[in-house]
């Protein structure tokens, strides 16, 4: 009995001694903060490792993000020797050795630990020389007066300096915060883990790249001030602020802890990584950045990363915060038809609609072009296409082929972390930090295209289906595949009481993406029924889904092949784009398409892609936009576009503004002629200025 009682509190002495110091122990009226923080640390130093686990959330996250901007910028040959960091208020010293796990110690020239408080900076050392890293070094001193041993005038020379919670916790940090960047290296790298509380409005910083989830309601941001003040924390969001004045932004991540009781608290918590103000990026200064910042309002997130794709937006502008997610997964228009028709040549700049960026990718597998504009109002789609360009160029195709072949990666948070971040933008990282488990499930059932899949496999269930989808999917003639249609699927899918079901507009909407006039447009020629049924039958007569099909493959399997999957997945395609340097041509544009063709000089364009945007359009909108392409593309340039109409009445615009419209196909209905690999359009269109 009694050797039960001393186990328990043995497993239980680190909580209890973390409850007394924090909330039972009076602090009592200290002299100064070093005897403050003696007076809070001491009883607890042993087991501070132990109790703070859950409760700083953030702090490995940190350490990825700087590791991984390390390497890369070691890589691409950014990073300066000698490598130094600093971590402030390091207190244990066990952010160094979680580091280690990260970024090798060893490759550090220096290391120092600086921290106020002498009970903790003697676990410290005992810690790294149980380690045997002589590299390393313990400061007990301030914050804003400590002098580095083995370095003299270290001002301009740090590659590092992390504050790990201890930043709310400095009485002077405006003081430190200026010595930080006095002390930075002008390639130098500054990661923050910390509490905070937003202010009443969201900052309005020209370089800010952390506005997204950062605002707290007033319940939050009273009771969290308050509640760590009692304990001399100080989560004032001038503290933050101020640091992000000082700096650039690199990466940033606005979470909420719930700590003990899910759901209930909500500890608000940011990790951030900034750099001094010179950016690393090819972008800032680049012709497209300058035209936008001349068209747009003022631009909140800079583009401080090593890939030059993302131009700058505000985020927080509503026609971007309609959205909360994207609407399409994967890409539903043939690039092959594209490519017959576009003739693409080096000098080409190229304008797309973002969508998943799959066609994007796929005109860049087959051809070299000067330049492609993927603009699109969802921000969320050019979160998704920047992750795609960031796997592609971070990650090995095997990771690469399980995250866009087959829509799983069991790690992908740990390499969205480690790989993937030195080549995103702020928001497009904290996008898929929050929503990284999309890739345990599955990625193609995420977005709004994701309810059709999901209706889809719901049908198949109902309908018993199973084995009849892979036998479709498999079947190696025409002949097999035709006959696997005819008896297990048309005469369910086709059915008139299924379709009726379909034709509801917030289904057509939020799951496939088709708008209230577009659907008027292919109503004015037919019924659903008829449209559906020369969409699908001639699909099947077409080609096999196992070797060529792709899109209906997906839908079905809710993954690709490696026999049948687009170019860009395929690896022969991912090499193309790896290796090939193709991929610095991409630019994101998070805007509507008629503010960025204001944005671009005219006549400079000479192929223009509009998919079946223009569908949506009533006739003034669309004169609009087709008068600034018009402005925009060159003579003898192209526009392409597809429609729900085999007429489309937008295309007499066209027309008179001074393009020669022709058709390059255009269904006939009744017929199993297949327009694409697609045939979701009732035709397909060139226009050429004159």
């Amino acid at each position: 009995m009694g050797l039960t009682i001393l186990t328990s509190y043995s497993r239980f002495q680190p909580i209890l001694k973390f409850c007394y110091s924090c909330f039972f122990k009076p602090l009592g009226n200290n002299a100064n903060q070093q005897t403050r923080l003696e007076s809070f640390y001491k009883d607890q130093a042993e087991v501070y490792d132990d109790t703070r686990g859950q409760l700083l959330r953030g702090r490995t996250t940190m350490l990825k993000l700087s590791a991984a901007q390390l390497r890369a910028q070691i890589a691409k040959g950014i990073k300066r020797e000698p490598l130094v960091w600093i971590d402030l208020g390091g207190g244990t010293g066990w952010n160094i050795e979680r580091m280690n796990e990260f970024f090798p110690i060893s490759d550090f020239d220096q290391v120092y630990l600086v921290d106020l408080t002498p009970s903790l900076c003697k676990v410290a050392k005992e810690r790294f020389a149980k380690r045997g890293w002589n590299n390393v070094h313990v400061v007990c001193a301030d914050a804003a007066t400590f002098e580095l041993p083995h370095l003299k005038n270290p001002e301009g020379k740090i590659s590092l300096i992390t504050l790990s919670y201890s930043l709310s916790m400095i009485d002077t940090f405006y003081g430190v915060i200026d010595r930080v960047k006095e002390l930075l290296a002008t390639d130098g790298l500054i990661g923050v883990a910390d509490f905070y509380v937003s202010s009443r409005v969201t900052p309005a910083n020209g370089k800010n790249g952390g506005l997204v989830q950062r605002q707290c309601n007033w319940f939050t941001r009273w009771f969290w001030a308050i509640w760590f003040d009692f304990d001399h924390i100080n989560l004032h969001p001038c503290r933050r602020e101020y640091l992000e004045y000082k700096f650039d932004t690199v990466k940033c991540f606005n979470g909420r802890n719930h700590f003990i009781i899910p759901y209930l608290v909500q500890i608000p918590y940011y990790v951030w990584l900034g750099c001094p103000h010179q950016s690393t990026s090819q972008i800032e200064n680049s012709p497209e950045a300058q035209a936008v910042a001349q068209t747009s309002a003022p631009l909140t997130v800079g583009n401080v990363t090593l890939s030059p794709w993302r131009l700058p937006y505000d985020p927080t502008l509503k026609c971007h915060t309609q959205f909360d997610t994207y609407i399409y997964a994967f890409t539903w228009e043939d690039p092959r038809e594209d490519l017959k028709v576009l003739d693409l040549k080096p000098d080409d700049e190229m304008f797309v609609i973002t969508s998943a960026g799959d066609n994007a990718l796929d005109y860049l597998c087959h051809a070299d072009i000067k330049r492609i504009h993927c603009i699109d109002m969802n921000p969320h789609q050019n979160h998704l296409l920047e992750l795609k360009l960031a796997a592609i160029t971070a990650l090995p195709y095997e990771d690469f082929w399980k995250m866009f072949g087959m829509g799983r990666h069991e790690d992908f948070a740990n390499i969205l972390d480690n790989k993937l971040s030195p080549h995103m933008s702020s928001p497009a990282y904290q996008y898929w930090k929050t929503n990284s488990h999309r890739f345990l499930d599955n990625f193609f059932k995420s977005g709004c295209s994701g309810y059709a899949l999901n209706l889809i496999r719901y049908v198949i269930k109902l309908l018993g289906k199973k084995e009849a989808v892979q036998a479709l999917c498999k079947a190696k003639t025409l002949e097999e595949q035709i006959a696997i249609w005819e008896k297990d699927f048309r005469p369910a899918l086709l059915n008139k009481w299924f379709i009726r079901m379909l034709d509801n507009p917030a289904f057509l909407w939020t799951a496939l993406g088709v708008p209230i006039n577009q659907f008027d447009m292919l109503l004015a020629e037919g019924t659903s029924h008829q449209y559906i049924t020369d969409t699908l039958d001639p699909i099947i007569h077409r080609s096999l889904l196992a070797d060529d099909q792709y899109f209906y493959l997906l839908c079905l399997l809710l993954h690709y092949t490696k026999e049948s999957c687009p170019s860009y997945v395929s690896e022969t395609g991912f090499r193309r784009l790896k290796n090939s340097g193709i991929l610095d041509t991409v630019r994101l544009h998070t805007s509507s398409i008629i503010k960025v063709l204001e944005s671009l000089e005219p006549n400079t364009l000479t192929k223009v892609i509009l998919m079946d945007h223009m569908d949506w359009f009533n006739e003034k909108d669309a004169t609009e936009e087709i008068n600034m392409v018009y402005r925009t593309v060159k003579q003898g340039g192209y526009v392409f576009w597809r429609s729900s109409a085999r007429q489309p009445w937008y295309n007499e615009i066209f027309t008179k503004v001074g393009f020669k419209v022709e058709a390059v196909a255009v269904r006939k209905p009744g017929t199993k002629e297949a327009l694409d690999r697609v045939n979701m359009y009732a035709s397909f269109y060139k226009a050429t200025k004159l």
